[in-house]
């Protein structure tokens, strides 16, 4: 092999274009819509919560959905996750949802398909949820999110073995409270 030669090629000058951009979640790469949820959106809405293993049906959805403060949110067109919300009564002197005139929201626990846990898809359904509520002039948001009450303090319990979404109500200043029907979160708007 003496006399055989090999073509180097020469170094180009690579300029500096600062640093690279850093993905925060995987859905960077991919159209993400948040949206109101119409009837148009029922039978998608239905079965995403199915998958989730919410025990629903057609007809309670659709009541939910009628009240227009429901979202839903749509990863390249398909819908990934649905967080409905209802107008409900909170009375600030017995700690609890009541009967009256609406002054606050209620959000049902969103349900996000498998294939997108843990990108921030329920804190997006929250916060959109909550700003919504806000506009509307509605005064708290409210979540029932366990029917057990454990012993001691409930941020504590929380912290120590809440649940992904009980993380994410502590996280976004809501208050915790034991009530006849379990833990109430609350947060004034």
């Amino acid at each position: 092999m003496v006399g055989e030669t090999f073509k180097v090629d020469e170094k180009k000058e690579v300029k500096d274009v600062g640093p690279k951009k850093k993905f925060l979640h995987m859905l960077d790469e991919d159209e993400i819509e948040i949206k109101k949820l119409s009837r148009d959106d029922l039978e998608e809405a239905v079965k995403v919560m199915r998958k989730c293993s919410f025990d629903v049906t057609d007809k309670e959805v659709a009541m939910i959905i009628d009240y227009n403060m429901s979202f839903g949110c749509y990863v390249n067109r398909m819908l990934i996750g649905v967080g409905l919300s209802w107008p409900a009564h909170y009375d600030e002197n017995e700690k609890g949802i009541r009967n009256g005139d609406a002054n606050a929201i209620y959000v049902e626990d969103p349900a996000v398909l498998l294939s997108y846990e843990g990108r921030g898809i329920r804190r997006i359904l929250l916060k959109t949820r909550e700003d919504d509520a806000k506009n509307s002039g509605f005064k708290y948001i409210l979540s029932y999110l366990n029917e057990d009450l454990p012993k001691g303090g409930l941020e504590d319990y929380i912290l120590e073995s809440g649940s992904q979404l009980e993380k994410l109500y502590l996280s976004e200043n809501y208050q915790f409270l034991k009530t006849d029907r379990g833990i109430l979160a609350v947060k004034n708007l």
